[in-house]
């Protein structure tokens, strides 16, 4: 696994993250990186990367400029690992990587963020209802970019949907 874009580029993650961790891979992040990175801002971003796994969509952010990547995993193994990967590079040095429950995080988190990445599991209950539940600590303007199963249907229409496989990425555009 390794980070396909921005100044990272190529940087490979070590080995080692939990097996029950389905990281995207690396055709889905670059198509996405790509996409972001010449329709949007990257750069100077704050991020909140959600149900964060091994942590390469935090790597990714800040390989292409993002100021700050806060991840949100319950997982300790998950952690550890991206607490692991966090000490190889001076560049993750803006990663803050906290051990929480996403729900319980978003319960009580009163920032806006520029953009809010999500990937939760695939057969999470009520996935369908995570736009209206996350798009309120997006900033006006800013992104919710959810990775999803690509037969998942949602109350609101996003802005743009993405399909790679099995793999579908919708980004919603925050108006509040």
């Amino acid at each position: 696994m390794r980070i396909t874009g921005g100044v990272l580029s190529g940087w490979s993650y070590p080995k080692g993250f939990a097996s029950h961790v389905r990281p995207s891979t690396d055709r889905v992040r670059e198509s996405l990186f790509n996409l972001l990175n010449h329709r949007w801002t990257i750069n100077g971003c704050r991020v909140l990367d959600l149900f964060s796994g091994s942590g390469i969509i935090a790597g990714e952010f800040l390989s292409y400029g993002a100021d700050e990547v806060i991840s949100v995993d319950r997982d300790f193994k998950n952690i550890q690992y991206q607490k692991e990967v966090q000490s190889k590079s001076e560049m993750f040095k803006n990663w803050k990587i906290q051990k929480r429950n996403v729900f319980t995080f978003l319960s009580q988190n009163t920032e806006l963020f520029d953009i809010v990445f999500a990937d939760p599991p695939y057969d999470l209950p009520n996935i369908q209802k995570l736009p209206d539940l996350i798009l309120p600590h997006v900033k006006k303007g800013g992104l919710f970019v959810l990775e999803h199963a690509p037969q998942l249907v949602f109350p609101q229409e996003g802005t743009l949907k993405k399909e790679y496989g099995s793999t579908s990425i919708t980004i919603f555009v925050s108006n509040d």
